[in-house]
C-alpha cells in the first residue's frame, strides 16, 4: 500500500473539512470557546514546534550518517580489489546481502537483522594473514569500524521517537482546536473558507510530525538512493523489498530486483525491466 505523505494527507483532509463545513452549521461567537481555542492553540504551537525541530534534526543527522556509512561500504569494496578478484567478490557478496536485508526492512528496524552479515566482514579479513601490516588492510579495518559507528549512531537516534502519550496529547489538542474553529464559524463564505484552511493546516502539521517520526519526509524512505547506488557500484542490480512501493523507484532505473517476501522469510525475488512511460 502506498504511503500517504503529509501533502497528500492534507489534500484529503481539505476535501473532508470542506464537506463538513458545508453540512455542519457553526454557533458563532462564544467567549468560553474562544478562551479554550486560545489556550489549546498556544499549547499546540509550543509542542508541535518542539517536536518538528527535534525530529527534523534527528532526520538530518540520520541522513548524513547513513550517507557516510554507504560511502565507507563503497571504499571498503574498492580497497578489497587490491587483494584480488576472489577476495573482492566475497566482500561484494557480503555488501549485497547486507543492503538487501536493509531494503527488506525500514531503516528504523534494520540494525539487528543486518548485524550477523556485517560481522562476517571481520571473518573475511581474518583470513588474510600475509598483508596485515599494509596500510590498505588497516584502511579496510578503519572502514568497517566507521560503518559500525554509523550504524550505532543511527540506531540510537532512531529510538528517539514520539511516544504514544505524546501522540495522544497532540491529537487531542488538534481535535479540540478543530472543534472550536468549527463551533465559532458563521454562515459567511470567508468564515467557511478560513475554517477549512485552518483545520487543514492543523492536520498538515500533524502529518509532518508523523513523516519525520517515520523518517519518510516527502513520502520516500530515508537514505534509499545512496545504498542503491552502492549496489550498482559493486556490480549488483538494485533491490527493492516489501516496504518500498514501485512508485518510489526512479524512472531512470531500467532494471532492478523486486522482493515480494516478508522480511526475514525465504526470499522471493524477481528481476523487473522498467520501460519508459
Amino acid at each position: 500500500m502506498k504511503y500517504t505523505h503529509a501533502l497528500r494527507g492534507s489534500i484529503l483532509a481539505l476535501i473532508i473539512f470542506a464537506i463538513v463545513a458545508y453540512l455542519v452549521p457553526g454557533k458563532g461567537s462564544s467567549e468560553k470557546v474562544e478562551i479554550i481555542l486560545t489556550v489549546s492553540t498556544f499549547l499546540f504551537a509550543i509542542l508541535s514546534g518542539f517536536f518538528i525541530s527535534r525530529l527534523n534534526t534527528r532526520f538530518n543527522i540520520i541522513r548524513e550518517v547513513t550517507a557516510a556509512e554507504d560511502a565507507h561500504w563503497l571504499t571498503l569494496y574498492k580497497t578489497s580489489t587490491l587483494y584480488g578478484k576472489a577476495f573482492s567478490k566475497k566482500i561484494s557478496d557480503i555488501a549485497e546481502k547486507y543492503f538487501m536485508i536493509c531494503f527488506d526492512y525500514t531503516i528504523s528496524v534494520n540494525y539487528a537483522p543486518t548485524t550477523k552479515t556485517f560481522l562476517s566482514l571481520y571473518d573475511e579479513l581474518n583470513k588474510i594473514k600475509k598483508y596485515r601490516g599494509e596500510s590498505s588492510f588497516q584502511s579496510m579495518l578503519t572502514n568497517i569500524s566507521t560503518i559500525e559507528e554509523s550504524r550505532n549512531k543511527s540506531s540510537v537516534l532512531i529510538s528517539e521517537q514520539v511516544s504514544k502519550g505524546q501522540w495522544t496529547v497532540l491529537i487531542s489538542l488538534v481535535s479540540i482546536i478543530t472543534y472550536c474553529i468549527f463551533y465559532l464559524k458563521t454562515p459567511e463564505l470567508h468564515s467557511q473558507v478560513i475554517t477549512v484552511i485552518l483545520s487543514t493546516v492543523l492536520i498538515l502539521v500533524l502529518l509532518i510530525i508523523r513523516d519525520l517520526h517515520n523518517l519518510r519526509l516527502g513520502g520516500s524512505l530515508l537514505a534509499t538512493e545512496s545504498g542503491q547506488e552502492v549496489l550498482e557500484a559493486i556490480g549488483k542490480l538494485r533491490y527493492y523489498g516489501k516496504p518500498y512501493h514501485t512508485s518510489e523507484i526512479p524512472k531512470h532505473v531500467k532494471k532492478y530486483r523486486l522482493g515480494s517476501h516478508e522480511p526475514g522469510r525465504k526470499p522471493k525475488i524477481k528481476i523487473i525491466h522498467q520501460t519508459k512511460i
